[in-house]
Formats: C-alpha cells, sequence, structure tokens
C-alpha cells in the first residue's frame, strides 16, 4: 500500500506541475496594478514625440473615479495615461472595470502603451481587442521588440471590430509586446479600452509529461483493480 502511495503522490505531482506549465495565462485587466512599474510583466508608459520609445510611468493618474498611471512630469489633463475604470457607471467611454490606455497631446507621435515582458522564453498565443470608448477614435497596433515598421497588428481606426489574434508569437526571456494607442492628430476624448490576453504555449515535452503522468494513474489504477 505504501509503494501505491508514493506512486500516487508523485503522479499527482507530476500532473499538477505540468497542468501548470500548459496553463500560463496573463490577462492585463485581471492583473492591472499600481504597485511598481515596471511590472514583472505587465509595464505601463508611453512614447512621446515622433520616434518611438517606451517610457514607464512614475505618477498615479490623475483622472476622478480611476485606479491607474500616467506621468509625474508630462501631463496633460491627465494625459497619456493608463487606467482602469473604478466607478459603477461608464466614465470617459470606458465600461466599469475596462482597462484603458489614453494617449497625450503631441500631435501625430505621442502614444500610450501597455507593455508584456516574456519571463521564460517561448511561443505565445495573443489575444485582444481595442474597443471604440469615447467618441474620438485612435490608432491601435501590437508591437514585437520595438519593431514599429513592421507591427504585429495595426488598426488605423480603434472600432469594436478591431480584434487581434496571435496565435504563435516566439519571444525570448526580457523581450517585448506592446501594445499601442496613438493619438491621431488629436488626443481629445481618446480615452481606448482594451483587452489583451497572453498565453504560454505548452512545449511538446510539456504534453509528453502530461501524458506519461496519464498512463501513471491509470496503471495505478488498474494494478489497484487487480489486487
Amino acid at each position: 500500500m505504501k509503494k501505491y502511495a508514493r506512486m500516487i503522490v508523485a503522479s499527482a505531482a507530476l500532473l499538477a506541475a505540468t497542468a501548470a506549465q500548459a496553463a500560463t495565462v496573463y490577462d492585463a485587466t485581471a492583473d492591472f496594478q499600481t504597485v511598481s512599474n515596471p511590472g514583472t510583466v505587465w509595464s505601463y508608459g508611453y512614447s512621446a514625440g515622433t520616434g518611438y520609445s517606451f517610457t514607464a510611468f512614475d505618477a498615479a493618474s490623475t483622472l476622478a473615479n480611476t485606479n491607474g498611471w500616467s506621468a509625474s512630469n508630462y501631463n496633460t489633463l491627465g494625459t497619456p495615461g493608463a487606467w482602469i475604470n473604478t466607478s459603477n457607471s461608464s466614465l470617459y467611454g470606458a465600461a466599469p472595470g475596462q482597462l484603458s490606455l489614453h494617449a497625450g497631446p503631441v500631435a501625430n507621435g505621442d502614444s500610450a502603451i501597455l507593455r508584456f515582458t516574456a519571463v521564460q522564453s517561448g511561443d505565445y498565443s495573443v489575444v485582444g481587442q481595442f474597443f471604440a470608448g469615447d467618441y474620438r477614435a485612435q490608432s491601435g497596433s501590437v508591437i514585437l521588440n520595438g519593431q514599429t515598421a513592421n507591427p504585429l497588428a495595426y488598426f488605423a481606426d480603434t472600432t469594436d471590430s478591431s480584434l487581434f489574434s496571435l496565435s504563435s508569437v516566439h519571444l525570448n526571456a526580457g523581450q517585448t509586446l506592446d501594445f499601442v494607442v496613438g493619438n491621431n492628430g488629436n488626443f481629445y476624448n481618446g480615452t481606448t479600452p482594451l483587452t489583451v490576453t497572453v498565453t504560454a504555449v505548452p512545449e511538446p515535452e510539456t504534453y509528453a509529461m502530461l501524458l506519461a503522468g496519464l498512463c501513471l494513474v491509470g496503471a495505478i489504477a488498474r494494478r489497484k483493480r487487480a489486487a
């Protein structure tokens, strides 16, 4: 009986470890926090001027009924910013609980950025959407490692049809995916809600481990029935 117990514990541990590896999901809205920026996985920032760069926000958002980030030394009407609507009603075009980006005032240059940084090398699936938000449509894009010339997805106007689904994006540890809202030349009324989910795609050996664990559990069950 002790032998079977040890085998059961070992197989359960194997299955738990494999399942955890196979189900690594990063949800930008559920993971949103204002404790530290940059964070381990998600960071919030902006790119000022006509070039593209990432500067992390360093101050609390100045918008009422919001929980988020802005810049202490570069701020116009609370923008650029990244925030969540914490009220019970729509706010600046964002529904309750929605994560939003808002670009700043520099014409055709200033952007608000949600950044994902890979903690381990591998393939990732990326699914999300830019929403219309407030009445002025902004631009939305998904950029790999700052390569603005070849965005993985681009929308000239953020509307409810601005969906993106990227099935296999390879990232080495420390590499980035930026989800960017640009001001389209005018930042007023440019609140742009978005959803982003990044899921680690299990390596083939992960499935092999899971299959081995299932086979081990099945073998134990058969032995117990035979006994």
